[in-house]
């Protein structure tokens, strides 16, 4: 080697050292952090473009065997990407949690593990945005992960959640914020192995096509600008089963300095006294979504609106004149801070087609009744 050469050694050594040492600065916390993103609901992420970021789901070993069948994954209304190879860059990775509030909700049968699936956020998804993105038919198509990905995640979190029914087609490898409602791609934080047939004590189905069901639902209301978008995501965040059913998700207790929005404040607790109306409010109650159609064999399910506090109850008719008997519509929701009360029951297989009548009335001091025609097929 020339003499030439051997001075540049030392060089090339001090130029790789300083690299390095840059690399392992970024990873450590020095970089610029990501900007703080408003009014995200609690216990959800913010994903941002990090690609160094890792999570506990990665970390769990793959089960050493596992069924082949796997469903597609059907969490909103765009159809799955084909098979491919599994995204260049990592999931969308972290971001620091937004807490606006705990609260002391069991878990009931459908909702994750939070500690294991807290969500994440599509950081191109605002309220400003929503018109260019979710709101846009198929635009889910073009983000939604390859099955190739999200099959392999399955068959780890099944083993990560304990599931003793392995069978993958047992499972919707689901988005826990949905697409439409701006929840992460591929960040398996957002991404969970969500039953099927699971049920509440009473028989109400919590599986993954009610929550569905309730995706479309949110994403309508969001779209027609009845529901902010980071109502409809707390809604649909980890206590989900809890709003759909209208379930008291029990007292609120603010856990950091950010105010509690509307979006995360929980329905007053049964224990304490019912508000009433305040001075200059007056009770009112309307429709936001009625089913579009109900099909008959399948999960139907509408919501109102009125005064936080107010307590509701639905009925419906079909057309031969026959008052639904489901267990679904004999619940008595209480509207949460943002006003919503909802139902979603099973319509039996043997209603017949035509016009069917919802009413609900809401009380809060006074009572109100509103009544709506929906179609059945």
């Amino acid at each position: 080697m020339s003499s030439h050469h051997r001075r540049q050694v030392p060089v090339v050594l001090l130029v790789a050292a300083a690299l390095t040492l840059g690399a392992c600065a970024s990873q450590n916390g020095t970089a610029s952090p990501a900007s703080p993103v408003s009014a995200a609901p609690s216990n959800l992420f913010v994903a941002t473009s990090n690609p160094t970021a890792s999570s506990t789901a990665a970390a769990t070993p793959t089960p050493t065997s596992a069924p082949s069948a796997t469903p597609l994954d059907a969490d909103d209304e765009a159809p799955p990407a084909t098979s491919g190879p599994a995204p260049a860059s990592a999931p969308e990775a972290t971001g620091s949690p937004v807490h606006a509030a705990s609260t002391t909700a069991a878990r009931l049968p459908g909702e994750p593990d939070p500690a294991l699936t807290p969500g994440a956020l599509n950081p191109t998804v605002t309220q400003a945005t929503i018109r260019s993105t979710i709101c846009v038919s198929g635009w889910t198509a073009t983000i939604r992960p390859p099955s190739s990905y999200t099959t392999s995640l399955k068959i780890r979190q099944i083993g990560q959640y304990g599931y003793t029914n392995t069978a993958t087609a047992a499972y919707e490898e689901d988005h826990l914020i949905a697409l439409e409602l701006g929840g992460a791609s591929s960040d398996p934080r957002n991404l969970w192995p969500e039953p099927y047939t699971i049920s509440l004590a009473d028989g109400r189905s919590t599986g993954a096509r009610v929550k569905d069901t309730y995706e479309n639902q949110l994403k309508r209301a969001v779209c027609a600008r009845t529901m902010t978008l980071a109502s409809a995501q707390a809604r649909i965040g980890d206590h989900w089963v809890h709003y759909y059913y209208g379930l008291s998700l029990g007292p609120t207790v603010p856990s950091t300095p950010h105010p509690v929005t509307a979006a995360t404040q929980a329905p007053t607790p049964a224990s304490t006294p019912r508000p009433t109306a305040g001075h200059g409010e007056t009770l009112a109650v309307r429709f936001v979504t009625l089913p579009n159609p109900a099909v008959p064999g399948s999960t139907a399910a509408m919501t109102v609106q009125t005064l936080p506090g107010a307590v509701c109850s639905a009925r419906v008719t079909w057309r031969s004149g026959t008052v639904s008997a489901a267990a679904g519509l004999k619940t008595t929701p209480t509207a949460g801070a943002d006003g919503f009360a909802s139902w979603t029951w099973n319509v039996n297989a043997t209603t017949k087609p035509g016009t069917a009548k919802a009413a609900v009335t809401c009380t809060l001091g006074s009572s109100v009744t509103v009544t709506a025609t929906f179609s059945v097929e």
